[in-house]
């Protein structure tokens, strides 16, 4: 068995066509992309058994590889990532003739999606929100790592390719106030964690807001020995205000991130159309995430599923804090006009619980006794939530 070659060998022959053997099968294509883990991407893929072309690229991890073979001599031929051994850097794509770089992948789930329906909406004052596609360590990476540490809260979501033991986290974004970094992980490897990243996601300094952690947290640290730290989850502050606002219930089920940004944001249906236009691509492409290079709109829409996040946190932390400020306007509003003689002097006597505090176990049963009124209860008593 011949082995895989080096990637940096291999790097050379981007845009000629090579051959793959894996543990499947066999397969042609023009190679689009090779990272430092292995992981080779092939554009206009034609499985030798069958004689099938598949569209758009297809992802070959290095642990089902077992024989590449090239087919052209890359030596006339200018290397699509070349370095420019002055500074370091990646020579532009611009700079390289169109006739040696792969032709652009179609994603045809994406056909139905108009640019128009994706566009990243207005976030604070009249610009709209940038987002910045990270897929090399040069020139980028390190500027976006040194802005992200320097930041208080941030938007937090990912992508990937079957969600257990054995997936692969694809994008990863993060959100700032005023920009979105979009982290290509299949191109950029585990390397991308090593580098700074994982700094970022550990800081307990740092609030990371996301929506349902759990499947994010449990796979960075299997697979990447990163343990996400300081998070507040957009899920479970919407479960918790439900029973603030029932009186102690917990609703039958947890909330889609739609419902919360409808129910607290107050978004319109267009306002967060994105999410059913991700659901209908990856319905139509499960594997959309690992198509490179990624079209436009798919971008935005993975862009569009963080730019809200801070801003509803604000608005959970405000709906939280709901009923502590209501205590505060009845504690100050109930002692303003009385003459200052009749305050308690005694320091036992400063230390009972004053009647306007004692109304927050009335509220409490008001608000039990009207959602039992309109809601269904489950045999758990549970109360049943209408989908939004």
């Amino acid at each position: 068995m011949d082995p895989v070659p080096d990637t940096d060998f291999l790097s050379r022959f981007i845009g000629t066509s090579i051959k793959i053997t894996t543990i499947h099968g066999c397969f042609q294509g023009e190679l689009f992309h090779i990272d430092a883990a292995r992981a080779i991407i092939l554009v206009k893929v034609k499985d030798l058994s069958t004689g099938k072309t598949s569209p758009g690229a297809k992802l070959f991890f290095g642990n089902v590889i077992l024989k590449v073979e090239t087919e052209e001599d890359p030596s006339d031929r200018v290397d699509p990532e070349q370095v420019d051994d002055s500074t370091g850097d990646v020579i532009s794509e611009d700079d390289i003739k169109p006739a040696l770089m792969p032709e652009k992948v179609e994603a045809s789930a994406l056909q139905n999606v108009k640019e128009s329906d994706v566009q990243i909406p207005n976030y604070s004052g009249d610009e709209d929100l940038n987002y910045i596609l990270i897929d090399q360590f040069q020139p980028m990476f390190g500027p976006a790592i040194m802005n992200l540490q320097n930041q208080k809260v941030l938007g937090l979501a990912a992508v990937a390719l079957n969600v257990s033991c054995h997936g692969k986290l694809c994008w990863l974004q993060v959100a700032t106030k005023t920009r979105v970094y979009i982290f290509d992980i299949l191109l950029l490897g585990p390397k991308v964690f090593k580098n700074g990243l994982q700094t970022v996601l550990e800081d307990k300094g740092i609030l990371k807001v996301v929506h349902d952690c759990r499947w994010l947290g449990n796979f960075l640290f299997h697979k990447y020995s990163v343990v996400l730290a300081n998070v507040f989850d957009t899920q479970v502050a919407d479960v918790y205000l439900f029973s603030m606002e029932t009186g102690g219930f917990l609703p039958n089920r947890t909330s889609t991130s739609k419902e919360c940004l409808t129910r607290y944001l107050n978004l319109s249906p267009s306002k967060v159309s994105f999410l059913k236009y991700k659901q209908t691509i990856m319905k139509d492409n499960p594997n959309i995430w690992s198509d490179r290079p990624l079209q436009t709109a798919a971008l935005k829409l993975l862009s569009l599923e963080v730019v809200h996040l801070l801003a509803l946190r604000s608005a959970m932390l405000d709906a939280m804090l709901s009923d502590y400020t209501l205590l505060v306007d009845s504690y100050l509003t109930g002692y303003c006009h009385k003459a200052s003689d009749m305050f308690l002097t005694t320091e036992a006597a400063s230390c009972q619980i004053p009647r306007e505090l004692q109304q927050i176990c009335v509220l409490q049963q008001r608000r039990r006794e009207k959602a039992l009124r309109l809601y269904q209860v489950t045999s758990q008593g549970h109360l049943i939530r209408e989908e939004m």
